[in-house]
């Protein structure tokens, strides 16, 4: 795993709800933990491999968290609720439900999680803006995982 992905996970929990991330990837795993005092410190990722020499600077890890501390506090990520596969529109014919840039509602269904056979709809807790789509159609995602970043209903 590479550094600016680091960077990029560190960024999306500490502007989710979320409290621990921990990944596994290619025999590197990072967990990631959010302390619950906002005047607290991030806690930088703590990468695990079996070679340890692969163990990236800390502050290097701490400053997207720091940086994105002002912008995130009025954008909403909204996590997976479940495990499943994630898609993007109703059906493969179809197009997105939401994309970059729409405008959404409280209410409003942006994707779909497929677990055990069944097809969940999620819908948007708060209206805004589709800020930036965080996973990919068709991937597997995790229960907590960021999907979508939404800003404030006044955002262009």
């Amino acid at each position: 795993m590479d550094l600016p992905k680091i960077e990029q996970l560190v960024d999306l929990v500490a502007r989710s709800s979320i409290a621990e991330l921990d990944l596994t990837q290619d025999g590197t795993r990072i967990r990631i933990l959010k302390r619950a005092s906002a005047a607290a410190p991030p806690v930088p990722a703590q990468p695990s491999s079996r070679d340890s020499t692969q163990a990236p600077a800390p502050d290097r890890q701490e400053r997207p968290a720091h940086e994105a501390t002002a912008s995130a506090t009025a954008d909403v990520v909204v996590p997976a609720p479940m495990h499943g596969v994630f898609y993007r529109s109703a059906a493969p014919d179809e197009p997105p439900l939401v994309e970059v840039g729409a405008r959404i509602e409280a209410g409003q269904k942006i994707c779909i999680i497929e677990a055990m056979k069944t097809f969940i709809d999620i819908a948007a807790e708060v209206p805004g803006v589709v800020l930036a789509v965080l996973a990919e159609n068709g991937d597997e995602i995790e229960a907590g995982q960021a999907l979508f970043r939404i800003g404030p209903a006044g955002s262009s």
